[in-house]
């Protein structure tokens, strides 16, 4: 094959990839679904009452369209109410790690070199940390509210986030129009608050996706374990873990809350690439 045919068959074969039809609606609606029950599932699903005095462990049937749990509490209530502190506690540490890693990381790629390392090598004594041994050991010393839980893995976000900032501003392209700035006389803010921030939105973003899952990912298994919420929330990593005993003769006890969770992570995922995707063919 000559060079001209193959780059007619690779402008070919680009051609049909742009003509592929998109699916952005499978991201839309696994993270919609679980989105909106954590949002508005409180309001349909009644108050507290609806959900007790049931036999526990029962299969779906009338009155109860997803059975009840281990403790005799309709399920489908329990779902529907369980989603606010999952999407609300992933959230807050997500928000806690990019507000404190974002200027530590332009911090870092500043033009001080000894404020760099001391920034980066006091971030790697917290990367060291492994976050479940973390979480336990503030268990153990009596710290299980739920904002102790947030807020430790907001704080083991750090580190991660700071060096995707300081690696994306310390990129040659980068560091090139930042000190063409400079010379031109355009001051801290431009740069970082213009410039910066839209050469870091792209991986930011990315990260922030793939992050979330790590966030709930780290909440689920804590709260999985008993290291947060207490065994009587509604949380559906704490259902998942409340009834797993059950899970061959009530599985939708375990399968709707761990569907939920399935989805939302491969939801914000998938719904991130989009934008990307879509972004990049914009150029």
């Amino acid at each position: 094959m000559t060079r001209r045919e193959g780059v007619t068959v690779r402008q070919n074969a680009d051609a049909a990839g742009s003509g592929r039809p998109r699916r952005p609606w499978v991201a839309l609606v696994l993270l919609g679904v679980p989105v909106l029950v954590a949002l508005l599932g409180p309001w349909p699903a009644g108050d507290a009452s609806s959900a007790r005095d049931a036999l526990p462990s029962q299969p779906p049937g009338a009155g109860h369209p997803l059975g009840t749990d281990v403790l005799g509490r309709d399920v489908l209530w329990l779902v529907l109410h369980g989603g606010g502190s999952v999407l609300g506690s992933a959230l807050g540490a997500l928000l806690i790690g990019m507000a404190a890693g974002v200027p530590l990381g332009l911090l870092a790629a500043g033009p001080r070199r000894g404020l760099d390392e001391t920034v980066m090598r006091g971030l790697d004594l917290l990367l060291a940390f492994p976050g479940l041994l973390v979480l336990m050991t503030l268990a153990a010393a009596g710290h299980r509210d739920w904002y102790w839980l947030v807020t430790v893995a907001g704080v083991l976000q750090i580190p991660a986030v700071a060096r995707l900032v300081r690696g994306a501003a310390l990129a040659p392209g980068t560091r090139t129009v930042v000190e063409a700035l400079r010379m031109q006389g355009r001051g801290w803010a431009y740069i970082h608050l213009r410039h910066l921030a839209r050469e870091l939105a792209a991986p930011l973003a990315t990260d922030a996706g793939g992050r979330f899952t790590v966030v709930l990912y780290l909440l689920a298994s804590a709260n999985f374990l008993g290291l947060g919420l207490p065994v009587s929330s509604p949380d559906w990593a704490v259902l998942i873990e409340r009834n797993s005993d059950t899970l061959f003769t009530q599985p939708a006890a375990v399968l709707v809350p761990a569907g939920l969770l399935t989805a939302l992570c491969v939801g914000g995922n998938l719904l991130v690439d989009r934008v990307l995707a879509r972004r990049r063919r914009g150029r």
